[in-house]
């Protein structure tokens, strides 16, 4: 009975352990570009949407028309979406 207790157990964890095997893992990338506008960082926001592994988009423009997107990406997809924001002219925040 113990021994048959333990078995289901040890099955158990292993389940639990193997579930997340597989999952990619998002990144969070920071991008700066100076002297833009709105329109502009609409427009830039909706060309990296369309980016292959690029999930999600948060653009941010100050007073001094200094955009900020924080570009979340898929970690084994993540080439493209870089690429996008650097031929837009934007320039990694090192985090």
């Amino acid at each position: 009975m113990i021994l048959r207790a333990l078995a289901v157990s040890c099955i158990a964890v292993l389940a639990c352990g193997l579930s997340g095997c597989g999952e990619t893992r998002t990144l969070s990338l920071t991008y700066v570009k100076k002297d833009s506008s709105e329109s502009k960082m609409l427009q830039d926001a909706d060309d990296l949407k369309r980016t292959g592994g690029v999930k999600q988009v948060l653009p941010q423009i100050d007073s001094a028309n200094t955009i900020t997107l924080v570009l979340n990406v898929d970690e084994d997809d993540s080439a493209k979406g870089r690429q996008k924001a650097l031929d837009l002219g934007y320039a990694q925040v090192r985090n």
